[in-house]
């Protein structure tokens, strides 16, 4: 999985020309990029079997096209509306995720291409219900992931308890508490079968699925007659992803525990679906789960973000410390392509974030690349 040494060279000019300055930044965001964004294709005119599968960086430069297209013109972002006295159990995580991206959700429309791939997906994802009755039946139920996911006894009891409320249902109610100012919808309420009421936040997060190989290198494998040897050792390595459940998505779920009224929420479940692409459709290999209920430390930690959150808000401006960007954590957000702050150029973040701080910066092209057309052959 790599680009070719004419995309490497010309990714990093667009990289360059987005404002990135530090050789190794580059280098860690294309890598990511590539793990996010690249996918392997068939071709189906190969004769040679070993030949019919390649790995594809198109989407990736496609991306980065698009980023400096977008930044050449911020005017012509549509800006969003202001949000009103209410915040959100999402804004709040967005904060705690990076708060350059809660305020770019905030100052801009995210309806244009260079985003628009990535919130799709999530929403499509979100749109199977993995944890509706739809699934829930374990005898029925003859999806080998489902039949997987009974063994964990959080998701068996999820399945097993009585579904109150589906936040991606048409129409979902959305849940109102004057007194905080807060207002969403969860995912899910269920109540359990000793009458307890608890949240359900669930979370789609790409990870390459060791079990799904490229057919090449199976067909390899096989010629080889080591592929027993590889499928054991792809099963241990599945077997030991760890799951980490970050910061952002814990206060998600403590924000319903705490702000919710309309139901006495007892506890709350963060589900992590583990997804990769075949044939270029996402499936779901492996998923996780973390309870959560209102404790001294989870409250200290809500109330934390909260208050900065709400302090950004009122004052219009936060320091920005550069030594904390994660390439890695740019590249795969679905609101990188409007950030500025990635670059490790700007010391402060404005709230709303303004159009007026997105720009191109000159670059040299690439002697290699100079007597071809930008964007041919990429």
């Amino acid at each position: 999985m790599k680009y070719t040494p004419r995309q490497f060279s010309f990714a990093q000019y667009l990289m360059r020309r987005v404002g990135f300055l530090h050789q190794q930044d580059i280098d860690a965001y294309l890598q990511h990029l590539l793990l996010v964004k690249g996918r392997y294709h068939v071709n189906p005119k190969a004769k040679n079997p070993f030949k019919r599968w390649h790995y594809s960086a198109k989407a990736c430069m496609d991306a980065l096209l698009a980023e400096v297209e977008l930044k050449k013109s911020p005017k012509q972002i549509p800006l969003r509306q202001p949000s009103g006295p209410y915040f959100s159990a999402t804004s709040l995580a967005r904060y705690a995720f990076c708060v350059s991206a809660f305020s770019i959700a905030d100052a801009f429309e995210q309806g244009s291409a260079v985003s628009n791939e990535w919130i799709k997906l999530g929403e499509n994802l979100h749109q199977t219900l993995r944890l509706s009755a739809q699934h829930a039946n374990y005898g029925e139920n003859r999806d080998p992931f489902y039949r997987r996911a009974w063994q964990n006894p959080a998701i068996g009891k999820i399945f097993r308890s009585e579904p109150i409320y589906m936040g991606h249902a048409e129409l979902a109610k959305l849940f109102f508490n004057d007194e905080t100012g807060f207002a969403g919808s969860p995912d899910y309420i269920f109540r359990d079968r000793e009458g307890l009421f608890f949240v359900v936040e669930e979370k789609f997060i790409q990870q390459r699925d060791p079990m799904n190989p490229s057919a090449l290198r199976l067909d390899k494998e096989e010629l080889k007659g080591i592929l027993e040897e590889k499928n054991l050792e792809r099963q241990q390595q599945w077997e030991k992803l760890a799951f980490y459940f970050f910061d952002n998505h814990i206060v998600q779920v403590l924000a319903y525990l705490y702000n919710l009224v309309e139901y006495p929420l007892s506890y709350g479940y963060l589900v992590y679906w583990l997804y990769d692409f075949k044939d270029g459709e996402p499936y779901v290999h492996k998923a996780g789960v973390k309870k959560l209920s209102l404790t001294n430390e989870t409250m200290a930690l809500y109330q934390r973000y909260l208050n900065e959150m709400q302090t950004f808000k009122e004052r219009g401006n936060i320091n920005f410390d550069v030594l904390k960007v994660n390439a890695k954590k740019c590249a795969a957000c679905s609101l990188s392509p409007y950030c500025m702050h990635k670059t490790k150029r700007f010391h402060t973040v404005h709230y709303p974030y303004r159009s007026a701080d997105l720009r191109v910066y000159a670059a040299e092209f690439p002697s290699v690349l100079r007597s071809e057309l930008p964007g041919n052959g990429f």
